[in-house]
């Protein structure tokens, strides 16, 4: 089991808690409900990377839910069945983890009583990864998608086959970028000094070739072809936001540079830079 399992909350702001489904494949996810929820409620989901801390994404965002009356949702791809989740499809070959997602979000609906069928995505590092690729394929369920420090990226490149870029029919299970792919708004937060090469980074030689070295660099450079790519085809802003002094660190984005309400502002959800800034 992951860390944070024992989640206490006060009953006055919501409930927290943890679901586990299925079987062969389970599907796992924490989640966080504010005390008034409705059917039009927003639906944050917020992804983890490699480290697995999807209930400490679930916490460190609780209290922006609260102040705004959102659903959180943060998916758990462990690494027994989701090897290379940030692909969408995992590396056995079958194993899908954004249908996985899409279970979650079904599922999250019937408990809770909220449209889920259109959300706010999140990620960070390795679910950054997850969440550009699933807003590229299933761009008929996101509203708006933020990926944080993710360490490479898929480009708007119709040439290269996924996960490096977007040619028809290469990619998850013979998929094409979805039709409305470009209308989903994007926006980018990296670190100031996120720019190390660690162990778990790509360095594979295809990837520094067109993304560079560092993920400070890659976001630059991925916001740059996104921005040409939709200048040239019509479609969303992609914006992006360096946090100052930050390296590679979910848990002191949150605590250092309110990561959580910026995540919440760059949806539109929110009106609290003065919170930002504090």
């Amino acid at each position: 089991m992951p860390q944070w399992t024992q989640v206490v909350t006060d009953p006055a702001l919501g409930q927290s808690g943890y679901f586990a489904f299925g079987s062969a494949v389970p599907r796992r996810y924490y989640y966080h409900v504010p005390a008034v929820v409705r059917a039009d409620s927003p639906v944050i989901v917020s992804v983890h990377g490699i480290s697995l801390n999807a209930a400490e994404h679930m916490v460190r965002m609780r209290q922006e839910a609260d102040r705004i009356g959102a659903v959180i949702i943060a998916p758990w791809f462990d690494r027994t069945h989701y090897r290379g989740y940030q692909k969408l499809l995992c590396r056995d070959g079958e194993t899908r983890a954004d249908l996985a997602l899409i279970d979650m979000l079904e599922d999250a609906s019937e408990r809770f009583g909220v449209d889920t069928s259109r959300v706010y995505l999140s990620g960070f590092s390795g679910g950054g990864q997850f969440t550009h690729r699933f807003s590229m394929f299933h761009a008929n369920r996101v509203i708006a998608c933020v990926t944080c420090a993710a360490g490479w990226y898929t480009f708007p490149d119709a040439t290269s086959p996924y996960p490096l870029g977007t040619a028809p029919e290469s990619g998850p299970a013979g998929m094409s970028p979805h039709p409305q792919a470009r209308k989903v708004p994007m926006h980018v937060f990296v670190g100031s000094r996120d720019d190390r090469v660690e162990p778990y980074l790509n360095m594979d030689d295809d990837v520094i070739a067109v993304q560079g070295v560092g993920r400070l660099m890659r976001a630059k450079r991925w916001v740059k072809a996104m921005r040409q790519d939709r200048k040239q085809h019509g479609g969303a802003d992609v914006t992006l936001t360096r946090l100052k002094q930050l390296g590679h660190d979910f848990t002191k984005a949150m605590e250092r540079n309110r990561l959580d309400a910026r995540v919440v502002e760059s949806f539109g959800l929110s009106s609290s830079k003065e919170t930002i800034d504090a």
